[in-house]
């Protein structure tokens, strides 16, 4: 049954690309800016409860709860005195300084905190869910990788149910579309920004906590989390998150079937090329021309 090990391999390493996916379609969808930072705040949640638990000594709960409120204070800091002058100051930034600048630039700053705090080491959280992997016939899957899925399907349907069916979701569309006629309206467009900000980042290191002991992280694995889970956003013109997790899932399981099947050295490169091909090919039905145009 190595194909139907290849694919639960698949479906596990996609949850991780979907779930950073939709937080980076979510906030683009309100914001038009990229967080380009998304997988950083996944390592810091990752080392972080490393650290506090094995080597400060603390309870699993707690050295969890210390993160998430060192992460979700930081985000907010980071939009009360950067993305706030940023985007509503006088001197506001266009184009793709704004699109791309801020967020990048964060991700260098909490890659080089990380490295300072933690070194260069490979780290994981304790698992939450201990024990032997599942076996159904031939096929297994580790309990962490259960979360794992569990995790990226509740956050992708909970943002997709709140978008399409509350009135706080229509104010957020209105916010990324047309953010003056939104305020004039009286939508507070700065409150859904920042709280969107810091939502996707409490996210983020949540799941980084979930998943680290499957894969472990160092100071250096968000840039690449963040950079998958930028393309798969891509694939829902950085705007839809449910067709972001549907974009991220068809990743982890094409990248696993061709490591599997075609070269496990080289599979990452030929799934690039595919993907490449996939947006000559059809850019329209895949979202691109809506993720250049806007």
């Amino acid at each position: 049954m190595k194909l139907g090990n290849l694919i639960i391999a698949g479906v596990v390493t996609g949850s991780i690309y979907a779930t950073f996916a939709v937080c980076v379609a979510v906030w683009y969808r309100v914001s038009n800016i990229l967080n380009l930072a998304v997988g950083d705040f996944a390592m810091v949640g990752a080392l972080c409860v490393d650290s506090l638990y094995r080597v400060r000594g603390l309870p699993l709960w707690a050295a969890i709860i210390t993160t998430l409120l060192i992460v979700s204070v930081f985000a907010w800091l980071y939009d009360i005195i950067v993305l706030r002058l940023a985007v509503d100051g006088r001197g506001r930034a266009e184009g793709i300084v704004l699109t791309f600048f801020f967020t990048f630039a964060l991700s260098f700053f909490i890659d080089g905190v990380a490295k300072m705090a933690f070194g260069s080491d490979v780290h994981a959280a304790p698992a939450l869910w201990n024990g032997a992997s599942i076996a159904v016939a031939d096929l297994h899957v580790a309990r962490a990788g259960i979360l794992v899925l569990a995790c990226a399907l509740l956050i992708g349907g909970l943002f997709w149910v709140y978008i399409r069916f509350t009135l706080g979701g229509k104010a957020l569309e209105a916010s990324g579309e047309n953010a003056l006629g939104a305020r004039i309206v009286g939508i507070d467009t700065r409150r859904y920004r920042r709280w969107i900000f810091v939502g996707t980042a409490v996210i983020a290191a949540v799941f980084g906590i979930v998943e680290s002991p499957i894969t472990g992280y160092t100071y250096l694995s968000g840039a690449t989390i963040s950079l998958t889970g930028f393309l798969a956003a891509a694939y829902g013109g950085f705007r839809k998150p449910g067709r972001a997790l549907l974009a991220g899932l068809f990743i982890g399981v094409l990248e696993a079937l061709l490591g599997g099947y075609v070269s496990a050295e080289y599979g990452t490169t030929v799934m690039y090329a595919i993907l490449a091909a996939l947006v000559l090919a059809w850019p329209r039905g895949l979202g691109f021309e809506s993720a250049v145009s806007g």
